[in-house]
């Protein structure tokens, strides 16, 4: 939501206009009240809250109207002072000032074509130095014009003037310039609570008769009221404390007019000097944590689109697969129907063509549905007690002709059992078919493919290991190896989709076990899948005769 001055700044010309009219008749009625008060020796306003309505009336005016804006600033400056009992000269000589210091703070803080704001650090940095800038114009201005016309002391005029400007345009402007928002109800008793702490030291530091330093008592309070409540909070608290403290020291009341004998005048620009800087410190912690939380919320919500884009690409994967795989299903099968005809020798290589593509197809659409059923049901498949040993073996048996095949040699060899886990055994079955059939696709012919199964070093769980002495995975591409269709430098040539390893990895996951690979991409590739372990150790299982591969005992 927008603050006050981008709203007002963003309406219609003739609300615009009727708020910057309210503001000049604030701007005129609060510098009378500010000339009713007590002043001090100088003739210098204890503090001149109309500078505040001044400058928001700038703020609030858009390119050239801010001219005619600064001209009755002026004009309701002089006639504010005049009304208080000022001369003319002197009037005229603190209207200019009023209108300059707006001017100046309005040019450094509303950017061309831009209204003001206090949303960020820079913001509070750009509005820090417009509120220094517009005191000290105000100040050299008003000084000099006492100066000439009322032989005034030049430093202590100036020494006054200063302060009760910039104080004013401190507390009040931020109330208009900070972003309003929705409140968090979840946090309404702690602010309750912290409200009330800060009315207590308020109390104790400038109550009467308090003479202990303790002021700075409300910048922990302030602070929590940053990091807890937001930068809205803290510019209502902050203006607060500082009427009251102000309010009080001008009474002759609290720790800053202990010992001065009475000059309110000097106590108050000590106490305002001392507010600014609090209330600047303040001010840039709450804009710095209230972009952190704009931050935060924005990367939430790229995180809820991207999950929620991912999950509508896992469902338009999972629909187009499954509409695939029918007419797939049908290419094949009337494919292998003609292989069993009678064909001559271009006909039977055609089939045998679409059969073999036929095939790389459907393993696709396969490999697509599962993924995308990982990504919707996490969970995985019946959870019983799997014989590894067995799985091994069996795994072993089916994938030897692929082996023969390619002429590699596949071999399996077993550490001391039992080799009972409690897992899926579907996702255990593909999870070593994927591995093998991948070292067995990347090793050329002549080479070895090893798969191991034995008990993991800290006796909890049990590992699985494929190994090969192909072609391997260069050491810069191990990173990215489970990434969805990465295919590494020396895959390339090779027919593949980039799913087989992220579909492992998934499965691993799914099973609650663990995937690790190593390759220094020369001397083949190493994959580690560690399972957890069956709870109720079940009775070994005898180990089937190995019919198409080697199975060894260590």
């Amino acid at each position: 939501m927008n603050n006050v001055v981008v709203s007002l700044w963003a309406a219609p010309r003739r609300w615009r206009y009727a708020a910057v009219l309210l503001l000049l008749l604030l701007t005129y009625g609060l510098g009378r009240a500010a000339l009713a008060a007590p002043t001090d020796q100088t003739g210098v306003a204890a503090w001149w809250p109309a500078a505040a309505a001044a400058v928001l009336a700038m703020c609030v005016a858009r390119g050239r109207e801010r001219i005619l804006v600064a001209v009755l600033v002026a004009a309701v400056s002089v006639a504010a002072n005049v009304g208080g009992g000022r001369p003319l000269s002197v009037a005229l000589g603190f209207g200019l000032a009023n209108a300059l210091e707006a001017w100046v703070f309005t040019s450094i803080v509303a950017r061309r074509g831009e209204p003001a704001r206090l949303d960020t650090v820079r913001d509070v940095l750009r509005f820090s130095i417009a509120v220094i800038c517009g005191a000290v114009v105000i100040g050299l201005v008003a000084a000099g014009t006492l100066v000439l016309f009322e032989g005034a002391v030049f430093g202590t005029v100036l020494l006054n003037a200063i302060p009760s400007h910039a104080f004013a345009v401190f507390v009040l402007v931020p109330l208009a310039l900070v972003r309003s928002g929705p409140g968090r109800p979840e946090r309404r008793l702690e602010l309750l609570i912290q409200m009330g702490f800060l009315l207590l030291v308020l109390g104790v530091a400038y109550g009467p008769g308090r003479s202990l330093p303790i002021s700075f008592l409300i910048l922990p309070l302030l602070t929590w009221a940053a990091f807890r409540f937001g930068i809205r909070i803290v510019a209502w608290e902050l203006c607060g404390a500082a009427l009251v403290a102000s309010g009080l020291t001008s009474l002759g009341i609290g720790y800053f007019t202990a010992g001065q004998s009475g000059a309110v005048g000097t106590s108050g620009s000590f106490v305002q000097i001392f507010l600014v800087t609090y209330a600047s410190s303040v001010l840039l912690l709450a804009a710095e944590l209230a972009q952190r939380d704009a931050l935060l919320d924005r990367e939430r919500e790229v995180v809820h689109a991207l999950r929620d884009l991912n999950l509508q690409k896992d469902i338009f994967v999972s629909s187009v697969s499954h509409e695939l795989r029918t007419p797939i299903t049908s290419i094949l099968g009337f494919a292998e129907e003609l292989e069993d005809t009678t064909l001559d020798a271009d006909q039977a290589r055609f089939t045998r063509v679409i059969v073999r593509n036929s095939h790389r197809l459907a393993q696709l659409v396969e490999d697509l549905l599962d993924l995308s059923r990982m990504s919707t049901q996490p969970d995985a498949g019946q959870i019983e007690p799997v014989d590894l040993e067995a799985l091994v073996t069996d795994c072993v048996e089916e994938l030897a002709p692929q082996a023969q095949a390619a002429g590699v040699s596949l071999t399996a060899e077993f550490g001391d059992g039992p080799f009972d886990v409690r897992s899926s055994a579907s996702d255990l079955r593909r999870i070593l078919t994927n591995l093998v059939s991948n070292s067995l696709k990347f090793t050329p012919p002549h080479g070895q493919v090893w798969i191991g199964c034995s008990a993991a070093q800290d006796g909890l769980g049990m590992l699985l290991t494929v190994s090969d002495n192909g072609v391997g995975i260069p050491a810069g591409d191990l990173e990215r190896v489970f990434d969805r269709f990465f295919r590494s430098a020396t895959a390339e040539s090779l027919a593949g989709t980039g799913l087989g390893l992220p579909l492992t990895k998934g499965l691993v996951d799914r099973i609650g076990g663990s995937i690790d690979l190593q390759s220094d991409g020369r001397n083949g590739t190493h994959v580690t899948v560690a399972l957890p372990r069956l709870r109720t150790v079940l009775p070994a299982a005898t180990t089937p005769p190995d019919s198409s591969g080697a199975t060894t005992r260590m």
